[in-house]
């Protein structure tokens, strides 16, 4: 198995010497940690698979995990993605991704001491056919049938480890225009470091979500033009649950040197038929504020669950704006939860980046949860091709004296 690996990666390494062979196109974004300041559209359907020979990533990365006194987790892997496509003609395209991480070998030999996001649920090397997608275009309609990358606020790739979160699909979408389109699908199954633990093979979504069975039905609008955007997202779970998703961003300049962003969002669930999940019922609202000059930015987010049974989970980052490194609105447990996000941003330059994000999370009884969490975080892309990443969070459970430090670091390169 390690020999077919080392192959996989030798092509990993070959193959951007034949990066020409391809035609323009616009490069997926980088790994980055999303700035809560830098709010953007969901796109439903990722329309930038590549056609004309082959593209991906090569990527290295080191995690700890450390419950002070208590216990130290970590891992380090090589990943990569290979991707290829084939263009019959204008109307049918398809596109294979093989997707790998690879133990560096300085992992601990204990697995309990290994960190589980990197790598398979037997803490192993791992390869596995990522992305098989169909694509047929006619007009204004286009279809991408099988597995895929998914942009929705509750299924979403939410690529901060070794490979992204994927899923298997059957999604079709129309173009009004430039601006606006429609779109609804069906969703089977997903794969990934969120969906569950079984992060090399595709599960079922209910599964995924700590239900059985159960394969949402989506449908989406979307709207956004140079200053504003908007969309709205429903899923049915059959016996699992119901979500409606809607939010609304504007983006203004003040002058040459300051723009401001302003955001609010609305999340509702209830749960259906035998109710896999129990009882739900959320009511989340959420707005949040940037204003970005001379180089800084400056952030401030707010989310409150006004249900009784906590925020919707999802499989991936979720879609509040006040989520952080390892905090987010649907982790907090009791009655009318909250999180609050405060940021700060300053680009030394086009290409790198530092901040710091404070954010808190608790239920009207504190003593049923009060978190805090602190990312101090930098940023460095170049050129569309490298990127760098780093973060360190501190969790402090204010209901517990063991706090929890996490590192992050993450080099990508893309081909």
């Amino acid at each position: 198995m390690n020999n077919f690996f080392y192959f996989f990666l030798l092509i990993l390494l070959a193959n951007p010497a034949f990066a020409h062979l391809r035609e323009d196109r616009k490069q997926d974004k980088l790994l980055n940690y999303r700035s809560p300041g830098n709010i953007k559209p969901y796109l439903g359907i990722n329309h930038r698979e590549e056609y004309y020979g082959c593209n991906g990533y090569l990527r290295t990365g080191f995690i700890q995990t450390k419950i002070r006194s208590i216990d130290t987790s970590s891992a380090s892997a090589i990943a990569g993605e290979l991707g290829c496509g084939y263009r019959l003609n204008n109307y049918i395209k398809a596109h294979l991704g093989l997707f790998g991480t690879l133990d560096t070998g300085l992992n601990s030999q204990n697995d309990d001491n290994i960190q589980a996001d990197f790598f398979n649920r037997k803490k192993d090397s791992y390869l596995m056919l990522g992305e098989a997608v169909l694509t047929l275009s006619y007009n204004n309609f286009q279809a991408h049938l099988g597995r895929q990358y998914l942009d929705s606020p509750h299924l979403d790739a939410d690529d901060l480890r070794m490979v992204p979160n994927l899923f298997e699909a059957y999604l079709l979408d129309y173009h009004f225009s430039e601006e606006l389109y429609i779109g609804a699908g069906f969703v089977r199954e997903g794969s990934g470091w969120e969906n569950g633990g079984n992060l090399s093979h595709f599960i079922p979504i209910g599964e995924a979500l700590g239900g059985s069975g159960g394969n949402p039905w989506i449908s989406w609008l979307i709207y956004e033009d140079d200053h504003k955007s908007g969309n709205a997202w429903f899923y049915f779970i059959p016996d699992h649950l119901t979500i409606f998703y809607g939010e609304f961003i504007v983006e203004q300049s003040i002058s040459p040197d300051i723009s401001y962003n302003v955001g609010i969002q609305y999340d509702w669930g209830k749960e259906t038929g035998d109710a896999m999940l129990g009882e739900i019922n959320a009511h989340t609202l959420g707005v949040t504020i940037s204003i970005s000059g001379f180089d800084l930015t400056l952030i401030a987010a707010y989310n409150k669950n006004f249900g009784h049974t906590g925020a919707i989970p999802s499989v991936g980052g979720g879609p509040f704006f006040t989520s952080m490194e390892d905090q987010t609105l649907d982790s907090v447990v009791g009655n009318d939860t909250q999180s609050f996000l405060f940021g700060l941003e300053y680009a030394l330059n086009s290409e790198f980046s530092l901040g710091v994000n404070w954010g808190e999370f608790r239920a009207s009884d504190k003593n049923d949860y009060h978190t805090e969490e602190i990312n101090y975080f930098l940023n460095y892309n170049w050129n569309d091709k490298l990127s760098a990443e780093f973060m360190y969070a501190v969790i402090d459970d204010k209901n517990s004296s063991e706090d929890t430090d996490q590192i992050r670091a993450i080099i990508t390169y893309r081909y």
